[in-house]
C-alpha cells in the first residue's frame, strides 16, 4: 500500500468541503455530530478511494469500488440526518454501523489473498 501525498490531500480536502456543506445546510441540533461524522466517513471512503495505491491490482479494484459505495452511502445518510431526522442517537447507530461495516469489509479486501 502506497499513499499519493496529493491524491490524499485532494480527498480530505473534498470531505472537508462536503462536511462544510453539511453542517451550513443543518439546522437541526445534530450540526456538531453532523460534521464530525460526516468528514470522518467521507475522508476515510474517499481517502482509500482516491489516495491509495495497492499491490494487488484486483485487491486495489474492489477495495476503491468498495470506498464509493460507501461513500455514496454515507452522503446519504448524512443528507438524511442533516434534513430529516433530529435524533443524536439514531445519527450515531445508523452512521457507526455503517462505517463499521465499511472497515470490516475493506479490511477483509485487504487481507484477502487473491
Amino acid at each position: 500500500m502506497r499513499i499519493h501525498p496529493v491524491n490524499f490531500l485532494i480527498a480530505l480536502l473534498i470531505s472537508a468541503l462536503l462536511t462544510f456543506g453539511l453542517v451550513s445546510l443543518d439546522a437541526n441540533l445534530l450540526k456538531g455530530a453532523t460534521g464530525i461524522g460526516s468528514f470522518i466517513f467521507s475522508g476515510t471512503t474517499l481517502a482509500l478511494a482516491l489516495g491509495v495505491t495497492f499491490e494487488n491490482a484486483r485487491a486495489a479494484v474492489n477495495l476503491k469500488v468498495l470506498s464509493l459505495l460507501f461513500f455514496v452511502l454515507g452522503l446519504g445518510v448524512h443528507l438524511l440526518f442533516a434534513f430529516l431526522w433530529s435524533s443524536l442517537v439514531g445519527y450515531v447507530i445508523c452512521s457507526g454501523i455503517a462505517y463499521l461495516v465499511y472497515l470490516l469489509l475493506a479490511q477483509s479486501l485487504y487481507g484477502a489473498r487473491q
